[in-house]
């Protein structure tokens, strides 16, 4: 049986589970929280809660990539915008949400 990877979406945010980190990557030092997406219109930040067993990485590109070995949380600033959801033990991927308009044929990121 083939191992199916997750995918969370919190808003704007798609997170990703990957087989294993990438190579070259500089390691994060957030305390805290640290941002994952920045709302463009309402002022309504993404975060993800950093603590123990929570690290993150980013690479030339500014992808952000997190390895965590005990679950944490996605929340937001405006917590009536999103619920809160856990993000299980693993290795991710953190990148925007985009979509496809098909009338203008062009790809366009999601905003929030």
């Amino acid at each position: 049986m083939e191992n199916k990877k997750q995918v969370y979406l919190h808003g704007e945010c798609i997170i990703k589970e990957i087989e294993s980190l990438p190579e070259n990557l500089k390691q994060r030092e957030d305390k805290g929280s640290i941002m994952i997406a920045e709302s463009e219109t309402v002022g309504n930040e993404h975060r993800i809660k950093v603590k123990d067993g929570v690290e993150f990485f980013e690479d030339e590109n500014g992808t952000l990539y997190m390895r965590n070995t005990t679950p944490t949380e996605v929340y937001c600033l405006h917590e009536q915008r999103h619920d809160t959801i856990e993000i299980p033990a693993g290795i991710w991927e953190i990148d925007k949400a985009v979509e496809y308009d098909y009338y203008a044929h062009q790809t366009i990121e999601v905003r929030d």
